[in-house]
């Protein structure tokens, strides 16, 4: 009885097997049971509705106007956004994707619907995340800022709703999915299987109780740009920057900081081979953080800020969350002695960084004309 009663109906009635389960588990319960069993989809929709009503007063509209039309190869429609509000004096947070095109001028429509000018406060190109601020006439009631839901409880298999607000003001959207994994993107995002249109982005992903785990946004492991990650969109590969962490970067994007990834300033041996051997430098980039702090090259890596790194891979989900600005602690080991170094992480902008070497190009042969060589990328993983 303990069993039945404490079993969560919605994610049974997800199952193929819902209709054994139950039988299995309930043969020895009441009568009632089998009624219950039939209200599942009732209860659902009751469960998702409750949910999505409790976040829908903390999405907004956004309409970008004028501004490019492809950026880095991508067609960009003229589809309005969603943004998620975080302050009730009108501080509004949303995707960067929304803003590839660089538009003339940003048009905010509220839960209320009313529609205000917004403007650009911040940017965290390292989450892909831009913060927005709008000026709510003298009178008007403060915004609403959603409930939280700790990351702690974002585990895979936790239903998850992906919440947008966006064709139509006077309502939001939906997609229903659940919990795939957390600490993504080199620690992070939260990823979900539910279904993300570009749209979407800047909305909310949410937990059952209607309380926001974290904001939608384009993330590709890869590379940073402002429309990375675009293309996966409605593959069920969608990604979310927990809310936990918004809160903490949320004071500097608000005093207008804007924000970016922080390099050492380093290359390794083998970009290929993330998971198989320990972290070695191979080069170290003048003017780096990583220069500054004496490191050399053939130092291996040994931990970040206390945390032990055995892989490349190890050592990327320690520094990839870190911004330009923060001081990290650097356990290198150099001819068998371990050395502690503290540096303080730079933008890629101020790095000095060292390019590979040209290629030597062999002299073209008689005939058409090959096709155009692609810029030659650094073979080397840098951070």
């Amino acid at each position: 009885m303990k069993i039945c009663a404490s079993l969560d109906w919605p994610l049974l009635h997800r199952s193929k097997y819902a209709t054994l389960i139950l039988l299995t588990l309930c043969v020895a319960g009441p009568l009632a049971r089998p009624a219950v069993a039939q209200d599942l989809p009732r209860l659902e929709q009751q469960a998702i509705q409750a949910a999505v009503d409790r976040v829908a007063d903390s999405l907004v509209q956004i309409q970008c106007v004028g501004g490019r039309q492809r950026v880095e190869g991508m067609t960009l429609g003229d589809g309005p956004g969603t943004g998620l509000i975080v302050s009730p004096d009108g501080l509004i947070l949303t995707s960067r994707f929304h803003f590839a095109r660089t538009p003339n001028a940003i048009l905010v429509t509220l839960p209320s619907g009313e529609r205000l000018a917004a403007r650009r406060v911040a940017t965290d190109s390292s989450r892909g995340l831009v913060l927005l601020k709008v000026d709510l006439p003298t009178g008007s009631p403060p915004l609403t800022v959603p409930p939280l839901a700790s990351v702690a409880s974002a585990r895979p298999g936790a239903w998850a709703l992906a919440v947008g607000r966006t064709f139509d003001p006077d309502a939001v959207n939906v997609s229903v999915g659940v919990i795939s994994a957390t600490d993504r993107v080199w620690g992070k995002a939260i990823q979900t299987d539910a279904k993300i249109s570009p749209s979407n982005y800047g909305g909310a992903l949410v937990d059952i109780a209607g309380r926001v785990w974290g904001l939608l946004v384009p993330l590709s492991p890869s590379r940073e740009s402002k429309v990375a990650g675009a293309a996966w969109y409605d593959s069920g590969i969608g990604f979310a920057i927990p809310y936990e962490t918004i809160r903490k970067i949320l004071p500097r994007l608000a005093r207008g900081e804007d924000l970016q990834s922080g390099f050492l300033g380093v290359s390794l041996v083998s970009e290929q081979n993330l998971f198989g051997i320990v972290p070695q430098i191979q080069r170290v980039h003048p003017d780096s953080p990583a220069a500054t702090a004496g490191l050399q090259q053939g130092d291996r890596i040994v931990a970040v800020d206390r945390q032990p790194v055995a892989t490349i891979a190890e050592l990327k989900y320690q520094l990839k969350p870190h911004l330009a600005g923060d001081e990290v602690e650097i356990l290198i080991e150099r001819d068998g002695v371990q050395v502690g170094k503290t540096c303080v992480l730079a933008n890629s902008g101020s790095i000095a960084w060292i390019k590979p070497e040209a290629a030597k190009q062999k002299p073209p042969a008689a005939g058409p004309l090959p096709p155009p060589r692609k810029k030659k990328r650094d073979p080397l993983d840098r951070l």
